[in-house]
């Protein structure tokens, strides 16, 4: 929950700072496990679905590049606007392969960046995957097939929007994850 949004709770409601932060986070919880409990997989035959790993953290000093922080694997799927994000500890082949077999069905169309632990898509029992790249060094769509990855880069920028500037936390991230994803996926009525 964003800090306005606890300052707005606080001077409206009078209940303690504390209880609100408390509250924050058993919702969150909630949004883990309704999370966990509705493990859909994205694409399938002639489904295009875009990858890729962000790391979310700060930099150290407050400048170059981000050093503490949490990697996260995501995919969404360009029809639907569904999507999947985990925390994960590296990004290895391994790791991200792992996912990418959990969430993406066969007969997916997979665009990604050129990170190398993709190049080993089609040795691990994805030849029916359609596997596009495009590199970020030379292009945002590759000229040749019209590949891109704008989409799941702009779910990186809502979701870093999304989780708390200050006080943020690196054991709550999953949190964070969940409470966007259970934001932007579950229907308010």
């Amino acid at each position: 929950m964003p800090d306005f949004e606890e300052e707005l709770i606080f001077n409206n409601v009078g209940i303690s700072k504390q209880t609100i932060v408390d509250w924050s986070m058993f919702c969150r919880e909630v949004c883990i496990y309704a999370c966990h409990s509705s493990t859909v997989c994205l694409g399938g035959e002639g489904i295009i679905v875009e990858i890729d790993e962000a790391k979310f953290g700060k930099r150290k000093y407050n400048r170059g590049r981000i050093v503490d922080g949490v990697w996260v694997f995501g995919g969404i799927e360009r029809s639907t606007g569904n999507s999947f994000m985990v925390a994960v500890p590296n990004r290895s082949s391994a790791t991200l392969l792992r996912i990418i077999r959990d969430r993406i069905l066969p007969g997916t169309t997979i665009i990604s960046d050129c990170w190398r632990a993709y190049d080993c898509l089609a040795h691990h029992g994805f030849q029916h995957l359609r596997h596009l790249h495009v590199n970020h060094d030379l292009n945002f769509v590759d000229p040749t097939t019209g590949a891109h990855t704008q989409n799941i880069e702009q779910t990186w920028r809502e979701v870093r929007n999304n989780i708390p500037t200050y006080g943020r936390r690196e054991e709550h991230m999953e949190g964070y994850l969940a409470e966007y994803y259970f934001k932007k996926n579950i229907p308010s009525d």
